[in-house]
């Protein structure tokens, strides 16, 4: 599986979230790149459990499966953090048809839990 056989979409709060976030770390746009490739990996090779590279699914009530939450984003502005930069990525993966769209993006220590009237926006 390459990155090719993957459409990735982005709703627009995750543009304004990536462009806000953007300012303070310099290098996320080439982070995010790093990122879809580590998320293909994750998803679509038998081999590995999603869980293990620190994609998460996301559980809440009213909430369907295919949407996951990846813990471990490595960011390189965020100097010596490695995978544990505290950037949250929220999105929604339709495994059948190799689409992921990306939902939020936000920091830890800027936001403590996940949006999930987005979530649910995606879902109608």
């Amino acid at each position: 599986m390459n990155s090719n056989s993957v459409t990735f979409s982005k709703t627009t709060e995750f543009e304004k979230d990536l462009k806000k976030l953007s300012r303070k770390y310099k290098t996320l746009h080439e982070d995010l790149d790093n990122f879809k490739e580590a998320l293909i990996v994750a998803h679509f090779n038998q081999e590995l459990a999603p869980e293990s590279m620190g994609f998460f699914p996301v559980s809440h009530p009213g909430i369907q499966e295919g949407f996951f939450i990846a813990k471990k984003f490595a960011c390189k502005s965020l100097k010596g953090s490695g995978s544990r930069s505290g950037i949250r990525v929220v999105y929604h993966l339709e495994g059948s048809s190799f689409r992921v769209c990306l939902i939020e993006i936000f920091h830890k220590n800027q936001k403590a839990v996940l949006d999930f009237q987005r979530i649910l926006n995606c879902l109608s």
